[in-house]
């Protein structure tokens, strides 16, 4: 773990990718995983992206977060799509029961 004081001065950004698209047997607890993560975020003063391909889930709503990608989830896209903007940092959300 990196000890280093936060630089206040540099990239506040940060790139959540959501779980994705629902399958049978998974549940909302994943989807509230990556918006509480966003939420807090921007609590502590970051700029939050969200990631995710999901249309009835809140993640995907465009008031939660600063910027939406509503694109599928894949190594590629992600790249894209974190070579574009340089987060400071990325928050894989599958979180749960």
């Amino acid at each position: 773990n990196d000890t280093a004081p936060f630089d206040e001065s540099s990239n506040k950004t940060v790139l959540v990718i959501g779980s994705g698209v629902y399958r049978i047997g998974s549940s909302v607890e994943f989807d509230f995983c990556s918006v509480e993560a966003v939420r807090t975020l921007r609590r502590l003063g970051y700029k939050t992206i969200m990631l995710n391909y999901n249309p009835e889930t809140v993640s995907t709503d465009y008031d939660e977060s600063d910027k939406l990608f509503f694109e599928e989830i894949s190594l590629e896209r992600v790249m894209d799509i974190y070579d574009a903007e340089a987060p400071a940092g990325v928050v894989i959300s599958v979180g749960g029961q």
